[in-house]
């Protein structure tokens, strides 16, 4: 058999059939490529050019190499004819962010060429790459077949991470945001040969990027992951892979969430609810005097669902990243942020996209929404802490509207509380009935458990806004820690229009002595910080024996709270009942249950213990099992009063 000298034909519509490579060779092993220089296309490095770059070889006038080394770049051949390809179409069909990402992307591939497309938005061009990604393909259908038919059938080989990572395929990653996964674009993949003392050594590299919403804007992330040749089992199961690709009937889903990411992420910040397992609270955040443990329990995933503050841009400012870990899609997520912050910080323009630091856009390209990141940073008002929330926890709010009219209070009181939080901000009024800034304050106080935080959480639900609830004792020991984070809590409130709910402030309420200085210092700067609060401000005590001038003042409403008399307890059993989501039996009588003297919370504890026997014996909430909790709780009360032997034990 004589040994064969052979051109390729073009499959490439360029105007000419010559090809920038010649193919020699008998068999796969022996087949070696030579590549020359034609006339290159304006603005396109030679095929020769990227081919001896890719390898690390000569750039001499003629190159040749054997085709096991260009089957080892055949991935980067790959991801370099789909970025030109994408850059061509989107000249004439796509919207200008898409294609603004293709030139920015394109244009940094073949600068590491050494050459500088044309600013002009014209066609790019390599003569002969897909003639050669095509050949190389023939030439090696055998083993391309065989990584297939082994990702089809759910394993992967090392052999087949070429296949696995494609262009044209998006890959879902397994990071710690659990069942939401990232999902990254491959930009580069390639095999590598090192040698060591030990012989050869293979390692497959691959270039992912992805979509991520820094302050105000999109932008790119991207990393690297390296591959060693694994030893033992041949395969390894693909459903265990730290990388798998997404079957086209699932790609809709991971589009949808990108779609809602712009939807809750961009446009300012947005109020939402969000479900139990979404919400990652930052430790790095974790408050000055908490312990050790407390600050780990705050890194932590959090079990319940709650109401965020998604503001990307005040969380970018405060150092937050919509992750956490230090796996490789995090930390580059972590290095855009601090790009940016430089970026932001030297006040580049808005619509300024290709900034040659990194590409921003106010709204993400739409074929590019399947690669947004699943998290994105918020405030939680449950948690109270700064964290990141998965994309797929979270919803619009559902407000109580009716949760105003279910207070237990006089009609008169409500008709009033109603018209000062709608109406008592007005320009027209506002200097009538309250501070300098505008802001209203109302001192709720009375026994535990008659209605002082409902009253705040009802004003919540009415104007749709959010509650920021914090106890005096979050707020330090000293002036300097209380100025501090009173400070932080009311500028919160102000930038997201929440209502503060400062609970036990007794301790700054009373009139001021001359023996506590430290009391007193913390009382002045308690009515410095409220004096300029924009926003409403309910404080809440049980109570109050002197009241503090500099504090009466200040005050827009104060209102007492007295116990809960039968009728006032009827209605909050019928309200918590009507509240359940279980059948409740006939027999109930809200007047019977009434006749304990309990507070509010007391009854609701109640409820939600009864639910409990109703759920354990399978049966309707009735009037019995309502009571009998009743019996049992009262006694155990009781038990609780009467039984003094744990004083004996501390004489």
């Amino acid at each position: 058999m004589q040994p064969t000298h052979q051109i390729f034909p073009s499959t490439e519509k360029d105007g000419s059939d010559a090809l920038p490579f010649k193919i020699r060779g008998i068999t796969k092993e022996s087949t070696e490529y030579e590549f020359c220089t034609l006339s290159e296309n304006p603005g396109s490095p030679s095929l020769r050019t990227i081919i001896s770059q890719y390898l690390g070889l000569p750039n001499s006038r003629k190159v040749n190499v054997k085709a096991g080394q260009l089957f080892l770049i055949l991935g980067r051949l790959r991801c370099l004819s789909f970025a030109l390809e994408k850059y061509n179409v989107g000249l004439a069909s796509q919207p200008v962010e898409f294609l603004q990402y293709w030139r920015c992307h394109t244009v940094n591939l073949l600068s590491s060429f050494g050459v500088r497309p044309s600013s002009d938005p014209v066609p790019l061009q390599i003569t002969g790459l897909k003639d050669l990604i095509s050949h190389m393909e023939s030439l090696f259908v055998q083993e391309i077949s065989q990584a297939t038919e082994s990702l089809e059938t759910g394993l992967v080989t090392f052999e087949a991470l070429g296949e696995l990572f494609r262009p044209e395929i998006p890959v879902k990653a397994m990071t710690g945001l659990g069942n939401n996964p990232p999902v990254l674009r491959v930009t580069d993949s390639y095999y590598e040969e090192r040698k060591n003392i030990h012989g050869t050594k293979k390692h497959f590299h691959v270039n992912f990027e992805f979509v991520v919403l820094v302050g105000d804007h999109f932008s790119i992330a991207a990393f690297s992951e390296v591959v060693p040749a694994w030893g033992g089992a041949r395969s390894q199961k693909l459903g265990e892979f730290a990388y798998q690709p997404i079957p086209m009937d699932e790609q809709k889903s991971f589009e949808a969430r990108g779609e809602r990411c712009a939807q809750f992420g961009t446009g300012g910040e947005k109020y939402l609810a969000y479900l139990p397992h979404s919400f990652y609270m930052h430790s790095s955040r974790a408050r000055r005097d908490a312990s050790a443990m407390a600050q780990a329990a705050n890194s932590s995933l959090s079990l319940t669902g709650g109401r965020i503050m998604v503001d990307m841009a005040r969380g970018a400012s405060l150092g937050h990243y919509p992750c956490q870990g230090v796996d490789e899609a995090s930390l580059a997520i972590i290095a855009l942020a601090h790009r940016y912050r430089q970026w932001f910080a030297k006040g580049s323009p808005s619509n300024e996209t290709d900034t040659g630091f990194l590409t921003v856009w106010d709204t993400v390209p739409s074929e590019l929404n399947i690669y947004c990141w699943p998290a994105l940073v918020g405030f939680s008002f449950t948690a109270k802490a700064w964290g990141h929330v998965l994309i797929d926890g979270l919803s619009q709010i559902e407000f109580s509207d009716n949760a105003f009219d279910r207070l237990v209070l006089s009609q008169e009181r409500k008709q009033l509380l109603h018209a000062v939080v709608r109406h008592g901000t007005a320009p027209h009024i506002q200097d009538l009935i309250t501070s300098k800034q505008g802001g209203l304050i109302f001192l709720l106080h009375g026994p535990p458990g008659v209605g002082k935080t409902l009253t705040a959480e009802a004003v919540a639900e009415e104007l749709h806004r959010p509650l920021y609830y914090v106890t005096m004792g979050e707020l330090g020991l000293t002036p300097d820690d209380l100025e501090s984070r009173l400070s932080d809590v009311l500028d919160l409130c102000a930038k997201w229009n929440a209502i503060a709910v400062l609970d036990e402030a007794d301790v700054f309420l009373e009139t001021r002595s001359n023996s506590d200085l430290i009391r007193n210092a913390m009382v002045c700067v308690m009515l410095r910080t409220l004096e300029y609060h924009p926003g409403i401000l309910f404080l809440t005590t049980n109570r109050v024996r002197t009241l503090d001038p500099a504090f009466e003042s200040r005050i827009t409403i104060a209102m007492r709270y007295e116990s809960l008399d039968a009728d006032a307890r009827m209605k909050v059993w019928q309200n918590q009942l009507d509240g359940v989501s279980v059948a409740v039996a006939s027999d109930v009588s809200c007047k019977e249950l009434a006749e304990q003297p309990l507070n509010g919370r007391q009854i609701k504890n109640a409820v939600r213990l009864a639910l409990c026997l109703a759920a354990d014996q399978q049966s309707p909430l009735s009037q019995r099992i309502l009571l009998k909790t009743l019996e049992i709780t009262t006694f155990a009360r009781q038990n609780m009063h009467e039984d003094n032997a744990w004083q004996d034990s501390l004489k």
